[in-house]
């Protein structure tokens, strides 16, 4: 039998956007979405900013998993059983608080994502860097190669996107496995050391768990909630494609709790590795899996021979570089979804809904993802180190997703029974809870975690553009529904 709140939801849903709803290949399953949820969750920078923590990192884990990670599960989970439609958090905003809250919810969320992935030169630089090697050390910093990578990387995404799913879903379980590959490596070098020996034994820079109470600070407190913020935010991602999954509604909750526990152990994991080799205050934000893998295996042969523990460390620093890109395409393919759900609401310019014939994919939305992604990589190096660049980019992306979680965590508190269910207590409290900490995530947004040139001049480049970003969404809202 149908769920009847599903049922209710899909003819909320405008005849057009159903039908071309339909026209979608539905490719996915349960098990390709758990998968695609560690991958679009787990962030390899995330674990090296929870490491300036030092061993008290897992007090922070645990309290982001609680106040954080487990809301935005049973909130997901909610949602996508009333509204299990292509486009995700939009679809829900829309029909909860409203179509001008449902275009800025994917507006904020397309900010975000762009940002997120003009990362991907600067990532892969700085992984390549340590891959090869101390003599490769200034890839890190080289604006033409970065930008090299950066452009080539883009197209790279741009064909595995092209074809839909039935290629993409391959590039996110290969992406997926390396990550959990690269964790159970990680884990075994909280108990074996390769150079270590009975004369030269390792010595840990600093305990890498320790239950013994953190000292709070403002510092602290910031590392916190990127931790929650940054680290476990995404569960919500993998609802875009409810068009193109099979039985959304339960595939999409059951897929956030059966991931969850999975996610949380990896980073407590990479934290833990990364500080039993790195002093907590010398860990590179922009690459800190490389710089542990670089770390653990460096060191060299007494015989002068080939150095295996050395070129496998290196090789799996360059794998890891690879599945980033598989991450980045996983959410270049989720944002182009989003010109194409607000294009059936006659929002944006009908252009962008046009599927390809073959592929069944928004294949013009794509492209002009890609290229404004491109766009802002290109950019964002210009005039500042990469460490300082990271940050920037990353702050003002997220104060964008804090703008879409924001209205994300007000639908139980809101919706009230006009779909025939009413959030109960419990669901309020996790919505409450979630509202909480991205409210405090983002009045931290502003506060650099490395050092920088200049504090004020470093709030101005996060609060500036993010405001500039917004308004330009707003005008195009209006804009849209003028035409319409």
């Amino acid at each position: 039998m149908n769920n009847p709140v599903e049922e209710l939801a899909a003819e909320s849903g405008s005849a057009e956007g159903r039908a071309q709803s339909h026209a979608l290949k539905r490719e996915l399953g349960l098990w390709d979405l758990v998968p695609m949820q560690i991958l679009l969750v787990v962030g390899i920078a995330w674990s090296g900013i929870a490491a300036k923590q030092g061993g008290t990192h897992i007090w922070f884990w645990l309290a982001a998993i609680l106040f954080l990670f487990i809301p935005l599960a049973a909130v997901v989970g909610w949602c996508a059983r009333i509204w299990p439609l292509e486009g995700g958090v939009y679809q829900w905003t829309k029909y909860a608080l409203g179509p001008f809250a449902g275009f800025m919810s994917a507006w904020n969320f397309g900010m975000w994502a762009l940002l997120a992935v003009s990362n991907v030169g600067i990532l892969t630089a700085t992984s390549i860097s340590y891959g090869l090697g101390p003599r490769a050390a200034w890839i890190e910093d080289n604006h033409t190669l970065i930008a090299g990578f950066t452009i080539a990387l883009f197209l790279v995404i741009l064909f595995v996107n092209l074809p839909g799913f039935g290629i993409g879903r391959w590039v996110s379980h290969f992406g997926t496995a390396v990550t959990v590959l690269v964790t159970v490596l990680l884990m075994g070098l909280l108990f074996y050391h390769p150079h270590a020996s009975a004369a030269h034994p390792h010595v840990s820079p600093q305990s890498p768990f320790s239950f013994g109470r953190p000292v709070l600070t403002l510092m602290t407190m910031n590392l916190f909630t990127k931790i929650a913020f940054n680290g476990l935010s995404g569960l919500e991602q993998v609802a875009v494609f409810a068009g193109e999954t099979r039985n959304p509604g339960r595939a999409i909750m059951r897929s956030a709790w059966i991931s969850a526990p999975i996610i949380a152990l990896i980073y407590i994991l990479m934290t833990g590795s990364m500080l039993a080799y790195i002093p907590a205050a010398k860990v590179d934000l922009t690459g800190p899996i490389p710089q542990i893998l670089a770390a653990a295996f460096g060191g060299g042969t007494a015989t002068g021979g080939v150095d295996w523990g050395l070129t496998l460390g290196r090789a799996v620093i360059l794998v890891l570089a690879i599945a980033l890109v598989a991450q980045y395409a996983v959410i270049v393919a989720e944002t182009s979804r989003l010109p194409m759900v607000t294009g059936w609401d006659k929002m944006i310019p009908a252009w962008f809904t046009r599927l390809d014939p073959r592929w069944k994919t928004p294949t013009r939305s794509i492209a002009v993802i890609v290229t404004l992604a491109t766009g802002m990589g290109l950019l964002a190096t210009y005039g500042t180190g990469a460490q300082e660049a990271f940050q920037v980019i990353n702050s003002v992306g997220n104060v964008s997703y804090g703008i879409y979680y924001l209205m994300m965590f007000a639908i139980p508190l809101l919706v009230g029974e006009r779909f025939g269910v009413r959030a109960g207590p419990w669901m309020k409290v996790a919505a409450v809870s979630g509202l909480v900490v991205t409210l405090l995530a983002m009045g931290f947004l502003v506060l650099p975690i490395v050092g920088v040139a200049s504090k004020w001049l470093f709030a101005a480049k996060v609060a500036l553009p993010a405001l500039v970003l917004n308004l330009a969404g707003i005008a195009i809202y209006r804009n849209g529904t003028r035409r319409a």
